[in-house]
Protein backbone atom coordinates (compact mmCIF):
# COMPACT_ATOMS: atom_id res chain seq x y z
CA UNK A 1 0.00 0.00 0.00
CA UNK A 2 2.70 2.42 1.01
CA UNK A 3 4.62 1.47 -2.07
CA UNK A 4 1.41 2.20 -4.48
CA UNK A 5 0.77 5.62 -2.72
CA UNK A 6 4.37 6.74 -3.33
CA UNK A 7 4.57 5.51 -7.06
CA UNK A 8 0.87 7.36 -7.28
CA UNK A 9 1.91 10.49 -5.89
CA UNK A 10 5.02 10.86 -7.52
CA UNK A 11 3.19 10.58 -10.61
CA UNK A 12 0.38 12.91 -9.78
CA UNK A 13 3.22 15.78 -8.49
CA UNK A 14 5.17 15.51 -12.08
CA UNK A 15 1.76 15.57 -13.98
CA UNK A 16 0.58 18.63 -12.14
CA UNK A 17 3.95 20.54 -11.99
CA UNK A 18 4.21 20.01 -15.96
CA UNK A 19 0.70 21.20 -16.67
CA UNK A 20 1.03 24.53 -14.30
CA UNK A 21 4.55 25.08 -16.03
CA UNK A 22 3.34 24.51 -19.52
CA UNK A 23 -0.29 23.38 -20.55
CA UNK A 24 -2.52 26.05 -18.19
CA UNK A 25 -0.51 28.78 -19.93
CA UNK A 26 -1.70 27.67 -23.19
CA UNK A 27 -4.98 27.89 -25.13
CA UNK A 28 -6.24 24.50 -25.45
CA UNK A 29 -8.32 24.07 -22.65
CA UNK A 30 -10.41 20.81 -23.47
CA UNK A 31 -7.30 19.51 -24.12
CA UNK A 32 -6.28 20.31 -20.65
CA UNK A 33 -9.33 18.92 -19.05
CA UNK A 34 -8.39 15.27 -20.74
CA UNK A 35 -5.15 15.27 -19.36
CA UNK A 36 -6.30 16.26 -15.78
CA UNK A 37 -8.85 12.98 -15.94
CA UNK A 38 -6.53 11.24 -17.56
CA UNK A 39 -3.40 11.70 -15.17
CA UNK A 40 -5.54 11.21 -11.91
CA UNK A 41 -6.38 7.55 -14.15
CA UNK A 42 -3.01 7.14 -15.16
CA UNK A 43 -1.52 7.91 -11.88
CA UNK A 44 -3.78 5.16 -10.04
CA UNK A 45 -2.52 2.51 -12.94
CA UNK A 46 1.03 2.61 -13.29
CA UNK A 47 2.33 1.27 -9.71
CA UNK A 48 0.46 -2.01 -10.82
CA UNK A 49 2.65 -2.16 -14.34
CA UNK A 50 5.92 -4.34 -13.57
CA UNK A 51 8.45 -3.93 -16.45
CA UNK A 52 11.38 -6.41 -15.78
CA UNK A 53 14.75 -6.08 -17.08
CA UNK A 54 16.87 -9.35 -16.15
CA UNK A 55 20.80 -8.74 -15.54
CA UNK A 56 22.92 -11.46 -15.80
CA UNK A 57 25.86 -12.08 -13.57
CA UNK A 58 28.32 -14.30 -13.03
CA UNK A 59 29.18 -15.79 -9.27
CA UNK A 60 31.19 -18.73 -8.25
CA UNK A 61 29.55 -21.46 -6.73
CA UNK A 62 30.20 -21.84 -2.36
CA UNK A 63 29.87 -24.03 -0.20
CA UNK A 64 27.20 -23.96 2.49
CA UNK A 65 28.65 -23.06 6.10
CA UNK A 66 27.39 -25.68 8.73
CA UNK A 67 27.95 -22.62 11.39
CA UNK A 68 26.05 -20.14 9.78
CA UNK A 69 23.39 -22.23 9.37
CA UNK A 70 22.56 -23.50 13.00
CA UNK A 71 23.16 -20.03 13.94
CA UNK A 72 20.38 -18.85 11.94
CA UNK A 73 18.03 -21.13 12.71
CA UNK A 74 18.76 -20.61 16.24
CA UNK A 75 17.89 -16.51 15.80
CA UNK A 76 14.51 -17.77 13.87
CA UNK A 77 13.65 -19.91 17.09
CA UNK A 78 14.26 -16.76 19.07
CA UNK A 79 12.72 -14.03 16.82
CA UNK A 80 9.44 -16.72 16.74
CA UNK A 81 9.18 -16.84 20.35
CA UNK A 82 9.13 -13.00 20.87
CA UNK A 83 6.32 -12.20 18.53
CA UNK A 84 3.75 -9.96 19.64
CA UNK A 85 0.70 -8.47 18.46
CA UNK A 86 1.46 -5.00 16.55
CA UNK A 87 -1.44 -2.47 17.44
CA UNK A 88 0.21 0.27 14.83
CA UNK A 89 -2.02 -0.46 11.92
CA UNK A 90 -5.25 -1.28 13.68
CA UNK A 91 -4.98 2.32 14.86
CA UNK A 92 -4.06 3.80 11.42
CA UNK A 93 -7.01 1.64 9.97
CA UNK A 94 -9.22 2.54 12.39
CA UNK A 95 -8.26 6.47 12.38
CA UNK A 96 -8.56 6.32 8.66
CA UNK A 97 -11.78 4.62 8.82
CA UNK A 98 -13.25 7.25 11.07
CA UNK A 99 -12.22 10.39 9.26
CA UNK A 100 -13.24 8.76 5.90
CA UNK A 101 -16.53 8.30 7.17
CA UNK A 102 -16.88 12.03 8.71
CA UNK A 103 -15.86 13.34 5.03
CA UNK A 104 -18.44 11.00 3.04
CA UNK A 105 -21.11 11.96 5.85
CA UNK A 106 -20.09 16.03 4.97
CA UNK A 107 -19.89 14.83 0.88
CA UNK A 108 -23.32 13.29 0.71
CA UNK A 109 -25.09 15.82 3.01
CA UNK A 110 -23.88 18.75 0.26
CA UNK A 111 -25.11 16.70 -2.46
CA UNK A 112 -28.73 16.26 -0.38
CA UNK A 113 -28.68 19.81 0.61
CA UNK A 114 -28.14 20.71 -3.15
CA UNK A 115 -31.01 18.35 -3.97
CA UNK A 116 -33.58 20.28 -1.59
CA UNK A 117 -33.02 23.30 -3.05
CA UNK A 118 -33.72 21.95 -6.32
CA UNK A 119 -37.55 20.55 -4.80
CA UNK A 120 -38.06 23.58 -2.58
CA UNK A 121 -37.39 26.32 -4.95
CA UNK A 122 -39.50 27.30 -8.26
CA UNK A 123 -38.09 25.90 -11.56
CA UNK A 124 -38.16 27.23 -14.80
CA UNK A 125 -37.07 25.99 -18.27
CA UNK A 126 -34.01 27.75 -20.42
CA UNK A 127 -32.91 26.37 -23.15
CA UNK A 128 -31.62 22.25 -22.44
CA UNK A 129 -31.10 23.66 -18.38
CA UNK A 130 -33.47 24.28 -15.80
CA UNK A 131 -33.16 27.35 -13.61
CA UNK A 132 -33.68 27.15 -9.76
CA UNK A 133 -34.77 30.22 -8.67
CA UNK A 134 -33.20 30.77 -5.06
CA UNK A 135 -34.69 33.14 -2.62
CA UNK A 136 -30.99 34.05 -0.96
CA UNK A 137 -28.57 36.22 -2.82
CA UNK A 138 -26.04 33.59 -4.35
CA UNK A 139 -24.14 33.90 -7.44
CA UNK A 140 -24.97 31.88 -10.58
CA UNK A 141 -23.89 28.09 -10.25
CA UNK A 142 -24.31 24.83 -11.89
CA UNK A 143 -25.07 21.22 -10.87
CA UNK A 144 -25.76 18.57 -13.25
CA UNK A 145 -28.14 20.55 -15.95
CA UNK A 146 -29.22 22.86 -12.79
CA UNK A 147 -28.20 26.55 -12.97
CA UNK A 148 -29.24 28.09 -9.63
CA UNK A 149 -29.94 32.07 -9.38
CA UNK A 150 -31.17 34.52 -7.35
CA UNK A 151 -35.08 35.08 -8.18
CA UNK A 152 -35.53 38.25 -7.54
CA UNK A 153 -32.50 39.31 -9.95
CA UNK A 154 -34.10 37.10 -12.77
CA UNK A 155 -37.85 38.50 -11.96
CA UNK A 156 -35.90 41.91 -12.41
CA UNK A 157 -34.26 41.24 -15.62
CA UNK A 158 -30.79 41.96 -13.67
CA UNK A 159 -29.29 38.89 -14.98
CA UNK A 160 -26.83 39.43 -18.14
CA UNK A 161 -27.25 37.56 -21.13
CA UNK A 162 -23.27 36.50 -20.55
CA UNK A 163 -24.20 34.93 -17.50
CA UNK A 164 -26.51 32.48 -19.06
CA UNK A 165 -24.09 31.85 -21.52
CA UNK A 166 -21.38 30.93 -18.50
CA UNK A 167 -23.69 28.93 -16.96
CA UNK A 168 -24.86 26.86 -19.86
CA UNK A 169 -21.03 26.07 -20.72
CA UNK A 170 -20.84 24.22 -17.83
CA UNK A 171 -24.39 22.19 -18.58
CA UNK A 172 -23.61 21.43 -21.53
CA UNK A 173 -19.90 19.93 -20.94
CA UNK A 174 -20.97 18.48 -18.01
CA UNK A 175 -18.45 19.85 -15.86
CA UNK A 176 -20.31 18.56 -12.76
CA UNK A 177 -18.96 15.38 -13.03
CA UNK A 178 -15.35 16.34 -13.57
CA UNK A 179 -16.20 17.73 -9.98
CA UNK A 180 -17.94 15.08 -8.89
CA UNK A 181 -15.54 12.55 -9.67
CA UNK A 182 -12.31 14.73 -7.94
CA UNK A 183 -14.32 15.40 -4.98
CA UNK A 184 -14.79 11.81 -4.81
CA UNK A 185 -11.12 10.88 -4.95
CA UNK A 186 -10.36 13.41 -2.05
CA UNK A 187 -12.59 12.32 0.01
CA UNK A 188 -11.26 8.69 -0.13
CA UNK A 189 -7.56 10.02 -0.78
CA UNK A 190 -7.94 13.04 2.08
CA UNK A 191 -4.69 12.76 3.58
CA UNK A 192 -3.02 13.16 -0.04
CA UNK A 193 -3.09 17.21 -0.17
CA UNK A 194 -1.79 16.71 -4.39
CA UNK A 195 -5.58 16.15 -5.34
CA UNK A 196 -6.66 19.25 -3.57
CA UNK A 197 -4.83 21.03 -6.53
CA UNK A 198 -6.24 18.66 -8.79
CA UNK A 199 -9.52 20.04 -7.71
CA UNK A 200 -8.01 23.79 -7.99
CA UNK A 201 -6.75 22.86 -11.42
CA UNK A 202 -9.86 21.39 -12.69
CA UNK A 203 -12.10 23.69 -11.46
CA UNK A 204 -10.15 27.13 -13.25
CA UNK A 205 -10.09 24.77 -16.38
CA UNK A 206 -13.91 24.60 -16.63
CA UNK A 207 -14.05 28.48 -15.83
CA UNK A 208 -11.60 29.16 -19.14
CA UNK A 209 -13.76 26.52 -21.16
CA UNK A 210 -16.72 28.80 -20.11
CA UNK A 211 -14.55 32.24 -20.46
CA UNK A 212 -13.44 31.23 -23.94
CA UNK A 213 -16.74 30.72 -25.05
CA UNK A 214 -18.71 33.73 -23.76
CA UNK A 215 -16.02 35.90 -25.19
CA UNK A 216 -16.69 34.65 -28.89
CA UNK A 217 -20.41 34.53 -28.56
CA UNK A 218 -20.64 38.03 -27.29
CA UNK A 219 -16.92 39.78 -28.50
CA UNK A 220 -17.23 42.26 -25.23
CA UNK A 221 -14.47 41.32 -23.29
CA UNK A 222 -13.94 44.44 -20.98
CA UNK A 223 -17.89 44.28 -19.74
CA UNK A 224 -17.72 40.34 -19.36
CA UNK A 225 -14.97 41.18 -16.99
CA UNK A 226 -16.61 43.60 -15.03
CA UNK A 227 -18.96 41.23 -14.93
CA UNK A 228 -17.37 39.00 -13.04
CA UNK A 229 -15.23 41.69 -10.77
CA UNK A 230 -19.12 42.71 -9.51
CA UNK A 231 -19.77 38.76 -8.42
CA UNK A 232 -16.46 38.12 -6.54
CA UNK A 233 -17.89 39.66 -2.97
CA UNK A 234 -21.29 37.53 -2.96
CA UNK A 235 -22.53 34.42 -1.13
CA UNK A 236 -20.40 31.11 -1.42
CA UNK A 237 -21.72 28.09 -3.06
CA UNK A 238 -21.36 24.55 -2.94
CA UNK A 239 -17.97 22.60 -2.72
CA UNK A 240 -19.49 20.06 -5.92
CA UNK A 241 -20.82 23.09 -7.85
CA UNK A 242 -19.63 24.51 -11.29
CA UNK A 243 -19.89 28.54 -10.36
CA UNK A 244 -18.91 32.07 -11.59
CA UNK A 245 -17.58 33.20 -8.55
CA UNK A 246 -14.58 30.53 -8.75
CA UNK A 247 -11.06 31.80 -8.94
CA UNK A 248 -11.64 35.69 -10.04
CA UNK A 249 -7.77 35.86 -10.43
CA UNK A 250 -5.33 37.45 -13.07
CA UNK A 251 -5.33 34.38 -14.78
CA UNK A 252 -8.74 34.46 -16.22
CA UNK A 253 -8.33 37.74 -17.39
CA UNK A 254 -5.28 37.44 -19.22
CA UNK A 255 -6.49 33.93 -20.76
CA UNK A 256 -9.43 35.99 -22.48
CA UNK A 257 -6.81 38.11 -24.36
CA UNK A 258 -4.46 35.60 -25.27
CA UNK A 259 -4.10 34.86 -28.99
CA UNK A 260 -3.46 31.03 -30.12
CA UNK A 261 0.22 29.82 -30.96
CA UNK A 262 -0.56 26.34 -32.73
CA UNK A 263 3.71 25.95 -32.45
CA UNK A 264 3.91 26.01 -28.83
CA UNK A 265 0.34 24.33 -28.44
CA UNK A 266 1.78 21.43 -30.70
CA UNK A 267 5.64 21.76 -28.56
CA UNK A 268 3.36 21.40 -25.53
CA UNK A 269 1.90 18.07 -26.85
CA UNK A 270 5.37 17.08 -28.40
CA UNK A 271 6.53 16.94 -24.93
CA UNK A 272 4.19 14.38 -23.15
CA UNK A 273 6.05 11.69 -24.76
CA UNK A 274 9.46 11.84 -22.70
CA UNK A 275 7.47 13.06 -19.59
CA UNK A 276 5.12 9.63 -19.58
CA UNK A 277 7.81 7.85 -21.16
CA UNK A 278 10.03 8.73 -18.19
CA UNK A 279 7.91 8.39 -15.63
CA UNK A 280 6.55 4.45 -16.72
CA UNK A 281 10.69 4.27 -16.88
CA UNK A 282 10.75 5.30 -13.63
CA UNK A 283 8.13 3.27 -11.59
CA UNK A 284 7.75 0.14 -13.65
CA UNK A 285 11.16 -0.83 -15.06
CA UNK A 286 12.53 -3.45 -12.22
CA UNK A 287 16.10 -4.55 -12.75
CA UNK A 288 16.42 -8.14 -12.06
CA UNK A 289 19.55 -10.14 -11.38
CA UNK A 290 19.89 -13.15 -12.61
CA UNK A 291 23.13 -15.14 -11.19
CA UNK A 292 25.22 -18.20 -13.03
CA UNK A 293 27.10 -20.03 -10.99
CA UNK A 294 30.23 -21.22 -11.66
Amino acid sequence: MIDFLLKSSICLLALLIFYHLVLEKEKMHQFNRFYLLFGIVFSFVLPFITIEIIAETIAPIQQPDLFVIQENLKAMEITETKETIDYTPIILWSLYGLVTSLLLFRYVRNILKIVSNIKSNLIVEYKNAKLVLLNEQTPPHTFLNYIFLNNADYQNRKIDEELYTHELIHVNQKHTFDVLIIETIKTIFWFNPIFIFYKKAIQLNHEFLADEKVVTAHDNIPFYQNLLLAHTNTNPTFALTSNLNYSITKKRFIMMTKTVSRTRILLSKIILFPLFSGLIYFICVESIAQTKSV
